[in-house]
């Protein structure tokens, strides 16, 4: 099995990747978290740039080539901007991206202004972002596979932002409305969907 790395969504400390990395360690996983400070709320971009420190660390420790990635939320654009924009798609076998807005979200407008704009991964996540428009100009065909898992109980982000070309879209008939967002983090169904993934 290759290594894990798990990105923690925004205004999320690592604390919140527990129960997934705890899950994946007992089923014989190497699973880490990317060790992003605070409450990642700040320039995605210079959050990929502490993805790609962690899986060269990473490689080197597991004397492996490449990595699998899961990335939470806004975690999953961070992971797509080290894919993309960095030349982690050389050294990612598998990403997994959980309740990720590939297109953004509505919802990040509201994140903006109850951080004062303080947040700029906020005013990133919104539609039609400066961010976003320059991660979609990029070839969309990848070497890592991506995967896209969204519930259809999720408040925040909808399946069409959560859609990405050349990517496979996992439906989770779990969880429940509004909260839909993070039971994938929680219910073991949709852990035995990602840990099918792992193993593939």
């Amino acid at each position: 099995m290759y290594p894990v790395l798990i990105i923690q969504g925004f205004l999320a400390p690592t604390l919140t990747n527990y129960l997934l990395k705890n899950r994946l360690q007992r089923a014989g996983f190497t699973a880490e978290d990317v060790p992003i400070e605070g409450l990642n709320a700040g320039d995605i971009r210079d959050s990929a740039r502490v993805v790609e420190m962690a899986v060269n660390a990473m490689l080197t420790r597991a004397r492996t080539k490449q990595v699998d990635l899961i990335g939470i939320s806004m975690g999953g654009l961070i992971g797509l901007h080290y894919l993309r924009k960095l030349g982690g798609d050389d050294y990612v076998r598998r990403f997994i991206a959980i309740g990720t807005p590939f297109h953004g979200t509505h919802f990040a407008r509201l994140m903006k202004a109850l951080t004062f704009g303080r947040a700029p991964g906020a005013e990133q996540m919104i539609p039609g972002s400066d961010f976003l428009r320059d991660l979609h100009d990029h070839d969309n065909n990848h070497k890592a596979e991506i995967y896209s898992l969204h519930t259809s109980a999720d408040a925040f982000v909808e399946e069409s932002a959560a859609r990405l070309d050349k990517a496979s879209l996992v439906k989770s008939p779990h969880g429940v409305w509004p909260i839909g967002h993070y039971t994938p983090l929680f219910l073991k169904q949709d852990f035995a969907v990602i840990k099918e993934i792992l193993e593939r």
